[in-house]
């Protein structure tokens, strides 16, 4: 059966009759949905002795602003790989070896990103190492999402049609997001805390293909009579 990016067919379902990939998308959605409730952990109300006091209540919230920023940031990360995965996954309707073995680092690097959520929201970029663990992190986890794109093609576990461009697209955001990640880690050492603007890289950096594909759909303008 033709496939997205080449003939790649799927082995036929009825050689997992044990629903190893049922049990495969439950134990990723599992982990996924984890590691996005354990972010909110480090969002704490302030203590506040005494008194409180409109001020001293807007001030105290202030300082809790990087872990706040932190927590959506990270949110909007595990969610794209969230995403990206169901993406990947929802043509697939076989397993293989190791597809199995090349998804469990995703998850080891999924289930520990509020350990480096953690480190930026207290740190920042001063010391720069804290930036840069974060971004090497989900430099990672990138790198394995797309190894599992590889795996599926590589084995041909796709046995529903896939449209090519919808796979194209896929494929770029994936390296769209490894790049902007790349770029942090410089940014942290070259500008310190003003290397956290990097990050913004990823509102745009996975949306480039989609934007271009829809500036090309696009209908010409008509020529002013």
């Amino acid at each position: 059966m033709e496939t997205a990016e080449g003939d790649y067919a799927g082995t036929s379902g009825a050689e997992v009759a044990d629903n190893s990939l049922g049990r495969l998308l439950a134990l990723c959605d599992g982990v996924f949905a984890i590691a996005m409730t354990l972010l909110a952990l480090d969002l704490r109300v302030p203590e506040l002795p005494g008194t409180v006091t409109n001020g001293a209540l807007l001030h105290a919230l202030g300082e809790e602003l990087p872990s706040i920023y932190t927590f959506l940031l990270s949110f909007y990360v595990v969610a794209n790989y969230w995403f990206s995965h169901h993406r990947l996954m929802r043509s697939v309707t076989a397993t293989h070896p190791r597809l199995l073995r090349h998804t469990l680092p995703l998850l080891v690097l999924v289930a520990g990103l509020p350990f480096p959520s953690a480190l930026l929201a207290t740190y920042g970029a001063h010391p720069p190492l804290a930036f840069a663990i974060y971004a090497s992190v989900n430099i990672l986890a990138s790198v394995v999402l797309l190894r599992l794109r590889h795996d599926v093609q590589k084995y041909r576990l796709a046995t529903t049609p896939v449209d090519p461009g919808e796979w194209r697209r896929s494929g770029w955001e994936l390296w769209g997001n490894l790049a902007g990640f790349v770029v942090c880690i410089p940014a942290a050492f070259l500008f310190g805390n003003e290397g956290l603007w990097a990050l913004l890289l990823l509102l745009v950096s996975g949306r480039g293909p989609a934007a271009w594909q829809w500036l090309k759909r696009r209908p010409p303008r008509q020529a002013a009579a």
